[in-house]
């Protein structure tokens, strides 16, 4: 049996969400804007399905956008929000430890006369509060920050970026990315104190293809996808009942014992460092303490990551070098980069993500593997 554990790149559909949204496909194949029994029926049920997510995310039901994805929710969120206020600052505050679908689009608005602040990062490889601070010195549209990121696991300080907000440029509308947030932390968007966040379906257990954006009232945005005006006319297109209803269940999985989840995975993460150290295979953590447990970052001096990747593949044993969204087209990790640690090392690193699906003869069998392919691959 392959052993998984690339789970921040994509989570495999949980079965019951499998068999639900199967179900689903039979039940509402009808288009949700027709007005016949069968089209009502399956309206009604985007809209049950809507109120399931809102209690999960703690939002109004009327504050969620059902996307395709992570990447469309973060291009709506923020091409939307600057095109629908014209009259604000053309100044957008991010970080050098964004994901793809930030940094590109962000640099397309660049192309348009935008001014962007990239902030730096901390050896923790969270924003630094200073730079924040020096930022909102003068005033921004937008401030779009990721949440848990998605290669070493580290978790910005929301709750402090939007107390210096809050104090300092209180217009300027927060967007944060929760793309790997959701079942690895807790979260509340009315207690969050943001204007939009986003989210993807696959990351936690439901089909690829859904995602959300979440749009807190009063913030107003510009439509990216046009046509019949579906969701508010925010995002045109025939919305699909399956998919959201595979998603609030995806979501309730995900959320439900999360407490003893991550200690289930922080408890897996801790036998693989411990095996790898009894076995004395020569490693350096690169997430930051403060990472959620599911996202480790680690590095095996004097072995290339790539390297490593296809010698635990050829196993049965699948990781990442990073994100895998740009894993494909970058040579470097702007991300470790950015935290200061030497391109060497960070050439040498390998993001293992854990779930409470994966068992401890799996973290056994890994830490083993990797102990034969260090001996074998380093001498040679």
């Amino acid at each position: 049996m392959p052993i998984y554990l690339d789970y921040s790149a994509s989570h495999p559909v949980y079965p019951q969400v499998r068999d639900d949204y199967l179900a689903l496909l039979d039940r509402y194949y009808a288009n949700s804007a027709s007005v016949h029994p069968l089209g009502r029926e399956a309206s009604q049920f985007i809209d049950q399905s809507r109120r399931r997510i809102a209690q999960v995310l703690g939002c109004q039901d009327d504050e969620i956008i059902l996307t395709s994805g992570g990447s469309e929710s973060i291009n709506l969120a923020i091409k939307g929000y600057v095109e629908a206020n014209p009259r604000l600052n053309k100044r957008i505050i991010t970080s050098l430890g964004e994901h793809a679908a930030t940094t590109e689009t962000v640099s397309w608005l660049k192309k348009q006369g935008y001014d962007l602040v990239s902030l730096s990062l901390q050896s923790d490889g969270c924003v630094d509060p200073d730079a924040f601070a020096e930022a909102l010195r003068q005033p921004a549209a937008l401030i779009s920050l990721i949440h848990v990121n998605n290669e070493t696991g580290a978790v910005n300080p929301i709750e402090e970026i939007v107390g210096l907000r809050n104090r300092l440029q209180p217009r300027t509308a927060i967007h944060i990315d929760g793309v790997q947030t959701i079942g690895r932390m807790p979260f509340c968007f009315k207690s969050a104190g943001i204007d939009m966040m986003s989210g993807s379906g696959h990351k936690i257990g439901a089909p690829k293809g859904i995602g959300w954006l979440l749009i807190r009232r009063g913030i107003h945005l510009a439509a990216q996808i046009h046509g019949g005006g579906q969701q508010r006319g925010l995002r045109s297109g025939t919305e699909n009942p399956p998919l959201a209803g595979a998603l609030a269940h995806a979501l309730r999985l995900a959320t439900e014992k999360l407490s003893e989840q991550c200690v289930q995975v922080a408890e897996l993460r801790s036998q693989l460092l411990s095996h790898l150290t009894a076995r004395k295979v020569d490693h350096q953590v690169l997430s930051p303490p403060n990472a959620v447990p599911h996202i480790l970052m680690v590095a095996f001096p004097g072995l290339r990551g790539e390297t490593l990747l296809h010698a635990l593949s050829a196993k049965g044993i699948y990781v990442s070098t990073g994100a895998a969204c740009s894993s494909k087209r970058r040579k470097d990790n702007p991300v470790l980069q950015a935290m200061g640690i030497p391109a060497e090392l960070a050439g040498c690193a390998v993001r293992i993500s854990l779930s409470a699906q994966n068992t401890s003869e799996e973290i056994s069998e890994t830490a083993l593997a990797i102990d034969e392919s260090c001996r074998r691959l380093i001498q040679t």
